[in-house]
């Protein structure tokens, strides 16, 4: 696996017109570049998935301690910690596994309701708009909405949560990102919902 300096094939996260339609620019990466360096940003990018596959569990090789964002990996800014996407093994499977006791079919089959009602309360508006973005008007939603039901987060909080988050990594052309010049915040809002779960565990498993 070695760098394709020879070819011309570019790639660049922040061209949102490149990225509007990707897919012949990955297929070339992966032909002609399947060890990529972007001078312009001095980052290399791996195309191809066998390589791909080897590089995501050779964590210290690839740390994901710092995230998988170029502004926060660049910006030496202090992780909070326990956040998951910012952690190596062992650390990472410890929360991971405690993590995926929230995620049983039981419980997800619990929330089943609330989450359907919230599709309908989200879609219903769009019917005869005659548009329908799947990220903006549901997907971009649906994470917070459901670990917000699983921690008994009330509906506003989430929203609120979200925008924040979105504020924090937005990315947007000739703008720094704000997490990468005011620092990654803490995960001290859920600390008081966290508490209310505590004290009011889930009677189902």
């Amino acid at each position: 696996m070695t760098v394709t300096a020879a070819s011309d094939v570019y790639f660049d996260p922040y061209d949102v017109e490149l990225n509007a339609d990707p897919y012949p620019m990955f297929r070339r990466l992966r032909d002609e570049a399947p060890l990529y360096y972007n001078a312009q940003h001095d980052f290399y990018a791996l195309s191809r998935f066998a390589d791909v596959e080897r590089a995501i569990v050779d964590y210290q090789t690839f740390s994901s301690a710092r995230g998988a964002i170029l502004e926060i990996i660049k910006a030496n800014i202090d992780i909070p910690p326990g956040v998951l996407v910012f952690e190596d093994p062992p650390i990472h499977n410890v929360h991971r596994k405690l993590l995926s006791r929230m995620f049983t079919p039981r419980k997800i089959n619990d929330l089943e309701p609330k989450i359907r009602e919230f599709c309908s309360r989200s879609l219903d508006p769009l019917v005869g708009t005659g548009r329908f973005d799947f990220v903006a008007d549901l997907g971009a939603q649906m994470p917070m909405r459901v670990i917000g039901m699983l921690l008994g987060v009330p509906e506003e909080d989430q929203e609120a949560a979200r925008d924040f988050a979105n504020a924090q990594l937005r990315t947007e052309a000739g703008k720094p990102m704000k997490a990468s010049t005011d620092g990654m915040v803490s995960g001290d809002f859920f600390a008081r919902y966290i508490d209310w779960r505590a004290e009011h565990p889930p009677t189902t498993s």
